[in-house]
């Protein structure tokens, strides 16, 4: 009698192959993540970031508040405040599309970008900010002062 081999194999496993083009191609996706992101991203580079807008505004009152004059240049774009502390007059402007903070004409503190147009109005009791970002949007905020509530300036 012969012998009789049989030779069955299974077609049910992976090879070492199969899952390495497997792995392959899933790393190939996920690097791609990253770019697809940031072109998705994008667009909203463009415009004021809230928690900015939010950190400008509170650093913003901090300096009027604790100031002891304050004034606009005649085109209405420049603030500037008198520090007693140190005698020094600190100033708030739109360079390029970033609003900085400057100390006594120095330095160059970004406080804000993605800013088209910004402009002080002085009031009874304080100060109203327009901000237009380079997208199209206005945003309006008062601060009052209190020590010149109630003056008229």
């Amino acid at each position: 009698m012969k012998d009789v081999y049989i030779n069955k194999r299974s077609e049910s496993g992976m090879t070492l192959i199969e899952c390495l083009i497997s792995i392959s191609i899933f790393f190939l996706i996920i690097s791609m993540i990253p770019n697809v992101y940031s072109v998705w991203r994008q667009g909203e580079e463009k415009k004021i970031i809230y928690e900015e807008k939010v950190l400008f505004l509170l650093q913003l009152q901090l300096d009027f508040r604790n100031s002891t004059a304050y004034w606009i240049n005649t085109n209405e774009t420049i603030l500037y405040f008198s520090r007693p502390s140190d005698n020094a007059t600190v100033q708030y402007e739109l360079y390029e599309d970033k609003v900085r903070r400057r100390v006594n004409r120095t330095g160059h503190e970004v406080f804000l970008q993605h800013v088209k147009r910004i402009k002080w109005k002085q009031t009874v009791s304080g100060l109203l900010i327009t901000l237009e970002g380079i997208d199209g949007y206005v945003y309006e905020d008062y601060l009052f002062h209190p020590k010149f509530v109630g003056e008229i300036r």
